[in-house]
């Protein structure tokens, strides 16, 4: 700490004189370097002391404002209890967050070197102290990216806030091991190794008892194309699905595909975009935030059930961002996730169905006043149309909107 005072007065010291010395007319002595750019890499990075990497500080301070209009089968179906106080309420809630993300950079003879973390600490309405999410962390040389990080499968996460509601799509941060290959042109292949376990999107594997472990990481691959008109991406997964009530298995999968076109006849930095997903089996990679988030379900919930039924979801989503001005921009995005979960007989006395329909939709108006600060306005919404032939979800139709209001300073 006192090194680091002294080295701050040092430097007030020599500006002060360099200073002194041009009102004088004298030249200026050459000020000490403490902190020398690195523009290698782009604004904002500098060199660590002592060394040859760079390294580059960000995030943001974020406050939310938001209210609810939802009934109490909503929240019990989805979990979202915070802020949920009975049919036909108004509720409101708050949220505060605090990211922080260092980029490491540094030329070696096998390539660039890079690490990168990203944390989160967080303070929703009912929390009294932060929790703390470390978002990512990774590593990268060349072609290879270890660590957490976000799931090669994932490409269009949305344009809107989906600070409540996310529409259907693949976004979820996991640990893995995967490479990249660049064919130039602006086209890349990965492969990747991905533990499906450690990921933020929803997976309600321990529930009806049935899921047995995780045996072997899921295998994710994508073919990507990046250029001046926009990108694109096509991607497949395999997921195991292994039970604990019998020795069998089966191998779960999805594909999916993706576009981003730019459109600088509308507005500079505009963008329209389309994703579909298909899944069997691994249901995150269709959406994050499935209703009933089962990979899979035994045919017949018994002490001995002999195979199971591997949930099948699809999805579609599509958004688009419009800068009207400068300072004014709007983002929208709307999906739709068909979820299949089969049905079982639930200790041969009741059947459990857990098929259901799920629109997703956000827009929003978001004010830039100065760099670095935006002042938005969203509207959420989330509706669920549930197939119901079961004791255990007596509902057919449930919806939900959240209002909020996000004010959010960069750096």
């Amino acid at each position: 700490m006192m090194k680091s005072m002294l080295a701050g007065f040092g430097v007030v010291l020599a500006t002060s004189f360099a200073a002194q010395a041009a009102d004088l007319g004298r030249p200026a002595p050459a000020a000490v370097d403490y902190v020398k750019v690195c523009d290698a890499y782009g604004a904002g990075f500098f060199y660590i002391p002592g060394s040859q990497t760079c390294l580059k500080i960000g995030g943001y301070v974020r406050a939310e404002y938001r209210v609810w209009k939802t009934d109490a089968d909503f929240g019990a179906l989805y979990g979202l209890t915070n802020g949920v106080k009975g049919p036909a309420n108004n509720s409101a809630t708050t949220r505060v967050r605090a990211q922080l993300t260092l980029d490491t950079r540094t030329n070696t003879e096998f390539g660039l070197l890079r690490s990168f973390t990203e944390a989160w600490y967080t303070v929703d309405s009912g929390s009294a102290s932060p929790s703390v999410d470390l978002w990512k962390a990774y590593i990268q040389l060349g072609g290879l990216t270890a660590g957490r990080a976000q799931s090669f499968f994932d490409f269009y996460t949305g344009d809107h806030y989906a600070s409540v509601f996310e529409t259907a799509h693949s976004d979820s941060q996991v640990n893995l091991l995967a490479y990249t290959f660049s064919f130039g042109n602006g086209v890349t292949a990965s492969v990747s190794l991905e533990d499906s376990t450690t990921g933020n999107a929803t997976r309600r594997f321990n529930s009806f008892g049935v899921y047995g472990g995780n045996k072997y990481p899921d295998l994710v691959g994508n073919v990507n194309i990046s250029q001046a008109w926009g990108s694109a991406q096509l991607m497949g997964a395999l997921h195991h699905d292994q039970p604990n009530y019998n020795n069998k298995s089966e191998w779960g999968w999805a594909v999916g595909g993706g576009v981003t076109v730019k459109l600088p006849m509308l507005g500079a930095g505009d963008s329209a975009t389309l994703q579909a997903a298909y899944s069997k089996g691994a249901v995150s990679y269709a959406t994050p935030d499935p209703l009933f988030g089962y990979d899979f379900l035994p045919k017949s919930v018994t002490l001995n059930s002999p195979s199971m039924n591997q949930t099948v979801a699809w999805s579609i989503a599509a958004g688009l961002t419009h800068n009207w001005t400068s300072k004014w921009s709007s983002s929208a995005t709307v999906s739709y996730l068909n979820h299949d979960g089969g049905a079982a007989n639930f200790l041969n006395v009741t059947k459990l169905q857990l098929d259901y329909k799920q629109v997703d939709a956000g827009i929003n108006l978001v004010y830039a006043p100065v760099e670095g600060l935006t002042i938005g306005a969203e509207v959420e919404y989330k509706r669920a149309d549930i197939k119901n032939n079961s004791l255990f979800f007596p509902v057919n139709e449930t919806d939900a909107v959240v209002g909020l209001l996000r004010v959010q300073r960069n750096f």
